[in-house]
């Protein structure tokens, strides 16, 4: 019997649970058995890990999170660590982990590697931002959150004419921004592939208030690079340091249009939690039967990807840890609404 280790690396997101019982199933099929290794690598390094069977996902397929939690401890960094981590490896006679994971897991998975440590990464995370992959789990279920948002967000907006700015995730990439606002009817859509005028980001919300339009839904991405023009608003830069770029973009609009009350909504970790949507949990199960058939044909050290419909197998390079920003096509179509 081959068995097989999975536990999820970096942040969590909503279909994980999916992905462990489509793994129990599957393995359960194929005679190979799921250890459930808890809090990332560290529960492997602490030897923080149980054999899964299905009762222990019985009832679990809508919840969010990650009944095995989660971390982004890297045990490559402690030389000690990573000793007892290949101990335990050997001891439990794992055959590959199973990473559930986004670019924090890949490259320590390709570190790994180097030491003898084979793996296969599922990707998840909501982010979307991982090159090998169209589509990862956790990313659709977050969108419908940044889309539901700013529904009901218009409707607040509207009645108090006010402009509020939303801060949405996606890392170092505008995926959740630029389909989430499209598909919420933002107004104005600020990501870190595309540059920006600050300028013409005044212009267009007065605009929209002298054709009678009171109000304005602005989505910020939560690491795009702001001009100087509004860093400059704040001049103690201790404050500006602990200031998030839409912090910065309402203090910015408050000071250009003092006729205008502006607010800051951050959506956070509303992205991550809650039921998954039906088609993530659809991903989580065709990436955990993949990853199952490709420990029972002795495969490691890939990730795999969803290509259209179809699972792809991407073998480990530095290629996996590329960014995946969004085109600048994406955001003309979804400019052409601003």
């Amino acid at each position: 019997m081959k068995r097989v280790a999975v536990l999820n690396v970096g942040g969590d997101c909503p279909g994980l649970n999916a992905v462990i019982r489509a793994l129990i199933v599957k393995g359960a099929d194929d005679d190979i058995e799921i250890v459930g290794v808890y809090d990332g690598f560290l529960g492997l390094v602490q030897d923080k890990m149980t054999i899964m069977v299905k009762e222990h996902v019985s009832g679990k397929l809508p919840e969010g999170g990650i009944i095995l939690g989660s971390s982004k401890y890297d045990p490559t960094e402690n030389p000690e660590d990573l000793k007892k981590l290949k101990e335990n490896f050997q001891k439990y006679q794992i055959t590959s982990l199973i990473l559930l994971t986004g670019h924090t897991g890949a490259k320590i998975a390709l570190k790994l590697a180097d030491e003898g440590i084979p793996s296969i990464i599922i990707p998840a995370t909501i982010d979307n931002d991982l090159a090998w992959t169209d589509i990862s789990i956790g990313f659709l279920t977050a969108l419908q959150v940044v889309s539901d948002a700013l529904d009901r967000l218009h409707s607040t907006a509207s009645a108090g004419h006010r402009v509020i700015v939303i801060e949405v995730g996606g890392d170092e990439a505008g995926w959740l921004a630029t389909i989430g606002g499209m598909a919420g009817g933002a107004d104005y859509i600020i990501t870190p592939e595309i540059e920006f005028d600050p300028d013409n980001l005044l212009e267009n919300i007065k605009k929209r208030y002298e054709i009678g339009r009171k109000f304005s839904l602005i989505v910020v991405e939560e690491k795009v690079k702001l001009p100087e023009k509004i860093n400059a608003v704040v001049t103690d830069p201790k404050v500006r340091n602990f200031m998030r770029p839409s912090e910065l973009i309402t203090e910015y609009i408050k000071e250009n249009l003092k006729n205008i009350e502006c607010r800051t909504v951050n959506l956070d970790y509303l992205q991550r939690g809650g039921t998954p949507s039906s088609f993530d949990r659809y991903l989580a199960f065709k990436f955990g039967f993949s990853a199952i058939a490709a420990v029972k044909k002795g495969k490691a050290n890939i990730a795999l990807g969803l290509k259209g419909f179809e699972v792809i197998e991407k073998p480990y390079t530095s290629d996996i840890l590329k960014n995946k920003e969004i085109s600048k096509e994406l955001y003309e179509m979804a400019k052409l609404f601003f």
